[in-house]
């Protein structure tokens, strides 16, 4: 690859560095990372660096042992491989001139994606791969990427809404915004969290929020976790010791085919869940849902509901 450009992005509070041709304008391909750009970096803190080529893509007899083959975003066009010293994720489309590709190293601290700039899905799939690359080195940093959808109460405090695709996380967030004062949308798919050595827990939005567009470079403190089950009554319930990291640990991000990287989820998701309530809620998408899951977060108080 000839001359490349460097972008800095900062996530949770890690700087991690994108390259790139110079022509490419990863403002209007990446619009979602705009609010974490950082216009004066320091590159040797960097805790990742994302290279981004055409170079040529190798064929699916060298790239290794098949990992996974299921992705709810690319369905049967994803792969994921092991090798020796490396990691492969492949997004193939129908068009072969449109294979995507990234070689990670195994602590995904330098990954090369392969990639086509004239694809249409550009955009999509390097902020994807980002993702990815995101999700893997930042458990390395005490931070968790997590599916869920988050609400911060007053600007300080956030609960996260867990749960199978489909089972309404984002339709109870709304649900709080529509019913409980003082709140506001932090992150509708893919927040952080972190744990300090203090204990203390926070979420962050981040660039990846699914289909709702909510890219806030905040964080707060975390207050809850909240695992919803869809039933035909509202009932809450606390979930305690090993009970409440079983509620939390399957919205984790973290290859499992990595032992050292998913230990060090398996290690801080322990401490976050032993300094953050963990709560599950059985309940039908309705106002008293939200009610009632916000008194149990927050405790049961007269005036805090509209």
């Amino acid at each position: 690859m000839g001359t490349v450009k460097s972008h800095f992005y900062e996530v949770a509070g890690l700087q991690f560095e994108l390259r790139c041709d110079p022509e490419l304008d990863t403002d209007m391909l990446l619009p979602s990372f705009t609010g974490f750009r950082k216009r004066n970096a320091d590159s040797e803190i960097s805790v990742a660096v994302v290279t981004l080529t055409e170079g040529e893509i190798r064929e699916d007899g060298e790239m290794g042992i098949l990992r996974s083959d299921i992705s709810l975003v690319w369905g049967d066009n994803f792969r994921f491989y092991e090798r020796e010293n490396t990691f492969a994720t492949q997004i193939k489309h129908h068009v072969r001139e449109r294979e995507w590709l990234m070689v990670s190293t195994r602590d995904f601290k330098e990954s090369v994606i392969y990639g086509n700039a004239s694809d249409p899905r550009t955009g999509e799939l390097l902020s994807w791969l980002l993702m990815v690359v995101f999700g893997q080195v930042g458990l390395q940093y005490q931070r968790i990427l997590i599916h869920a959808s988050v609400i911060a109460h007053r600007e300080k405090e956030g609960v996260a809404f867990l749960g199978k695709s489909g089972t309404g996380k984002s339709t109870h967030s709304r649900l709080w915004l529509q019913h409980v004062p003082e709140t506001e949308l932090l992150n509708d798919d893919n927040p952080a969290i972190r744990i300090e050595d203090n204990g203390r827990v926070f979420i962050y939005g981040t660039p990846w929020s699914g289909k709702t567009p909510c890219y806030k470079n905040k964080k707060v403190e975390l207050k809850a976790f909240v695992r919803l089950e869809q039933a035909p009554y509202n009932k809450f319930t606390k979930q305690e010791n090993i009970h409440s990291l079983i509620a939390v640990l399957p919205s984790c991000t973290a290859i499992r085919w990595n032992k050292v990287l998913f230990q060090a989820m398996t290690d801080t998701l322990s401490r976050i869940v032993d300094n953050v309530m963990v709560g599950k809620l059985e309940c039908l998408p309705d106002a008293e849902a939200a009610y009632l899951s916000s008194a149990a977060v927050f405790g049961n108080q007269s005036t805090f509901f509209e």
